[in-house]
């Protein structure tokens, strides 16, 4: 019997040569909505389709870190509680290969690693907070879920964009509707 925790498909991030063109093509023809913005000539863009979900694709304007030019940056799984995300924690650390970064990007906690390929894959739990994307620091996921929310709320409370998570989706899914 399998003893992992159930893990949903949340998002993409595709590494693209010109990001004005892929973002006209996904809002214009596919219906995303662009929910954030990094700044720089390097600046991600975020954009969603779904109430719910702060991004579903990002496109990313820097080149491929990846050996074999692969147009995917990551793929991205959501499980449902802080006690998952920590089952494959302790699951992957079994795996030297897998070179695990835990971080915390304000609206998730996360996982960063490699599969033998080296395509990079993440697996997160969301966070009570929404705030403006790009956000990422490195996370201690053996502190108690408590102590998490705690430490997590102080590094993020006063960065642009924050506030409550059922708001923000409150106002997204009105702007979808827009």
């Amino acid at each position: 019997m399998n003893q992992s925790p159930n893990m949903i498909l949340s998002h993409f991030e595709l590494y693209v040569h010109d990001v004005a063109p892929m973002e006209t093509f996904y809002t214009r023809h596919l219906g995303f909505m662009v929910t954030d913005r990094g700044s720089g000539p390097d600046a991600l863009v975020f954009l969603s389709r779904n109430p719910h979900e702060h991004h579903q694709l990002v496109l990313n304007p820097r080149p491929s870190r990846h050996p074999r030019e692969s147009p995917v940056d990551h793929i991205s799984f959501r499980v449902a509680t802080l006690e998952d995300l920590r089952a494959v924690h302790a699951a992957l650390m079994t795996c030297a290969e897998a070179a695990v970064n835990a971080v915390s990007h304000g609206t998730t906690w996360s996982l960063y690693f490699r599969d033998p390929e080296e395509n990079r894959l993440e697996i997160f739990v969301d966070t009570p907070w929404h705030v403006a994307q790009p956000c990422r620091f490195p996370v201690d996921l053996s502190l108690s879920d408590e102590a998490l929310l705690i430490w997590t709320e102080e590094q993020i409370r006063k960065l642009p964009g924050f506030c409550n998570v059922d708001e923000w989706r409150s106002d997204h899914a009105q702007r979808l509707e827009e």
